[in-house]
């Protein structure tokens, strides 16, 4: 990150805020030596230093960071493709790779932290849902062994193929050509598109 930009920044807020170095230090838990380090632009802080240094201003965290350099956001880029991982462990590979890169590399680049929550709760909601789906074949596969001939079970299976094809459809959309879509968006400096129909659990 760019540590004069974030110098800057900081200083600017604090004297807008009419908080001394030492206000500062008692609020964030840093000694006074590392707030003045920081303000002079000495140090490459991280980030949960500058969260606790935004909460103390009563800022955003963005408004303290700068603008993602390109190495960045190529790295941010490699996050959201990512959930390709389920083309290699359906289910659980699109959201055990965001996880564990996210895990990695969220202390070190700017901006990361909104892309992954966002990756994540997209790709937890599609596991789910998939989940979801495979149990009600499942259930569909054991009513057609005990109780043969079942209408309804028999209806399922007829459409099984529609319903497969339709699936593959959506699996490459979502864990293929969106990400692909959205780490070329990010590494040339724009905003990626919203992954839909997602529940949020990381906030």
């Amino acid at each position: 990150m760019d540590k004069t930009a974030i110098a800057k920044k900081i200083l600017h807020y604090r004297k807008l805020k009419g908080i001394t170095q030492e206000a500062l230090s008692e609020l964030t838990g840093l000694n006074v030596r590392t707030i003045q380090r920081i303000e002079s632009g000495e140090v490459d802080p991280r980030l949960y230093t500058l969260k606790s240094i935004a909460d103390a201003l009563n800022v955003s965290l963005e408004e303290l960071l700068p603008e993602p350099t390109q190495h960045e956001l190529n790295q941010i880029a490699v996050l959201h493709i990512t959930p390709a991982g389920f083309f290699l462990l359906p289910v659980v590979g699109n959201v055990l790779l965001p996880f564990i890169f996210w895990m990695l590399k969220r202390e070190e680049i700017n901006g990361i932290n909104r892309h992954g929550k966002d990756i994540l709760n997209s790709q937890l909601t599609y596991s789910i849902v998939i989940g979801i789906l495979i149990g009600a074949v499942t259930v569909m596969a054991f009513i057609q062994i005990f109780f043969p001939g079942n209408q309804f079970s028999l209806m399922f299976f007829m459409h099984l193929p529609i319903y497969m094809v339709v699936g593959m459809i959506l699996s490459a959309i979502a864990f293929g050509i969106l990400p692909l879509i959205n780490a070329i968006r990010v590494s040339n400096g724009k905003k990626p598109w919203r992954y839909p129909f997602k529940i949020i659990f990381f906030k």
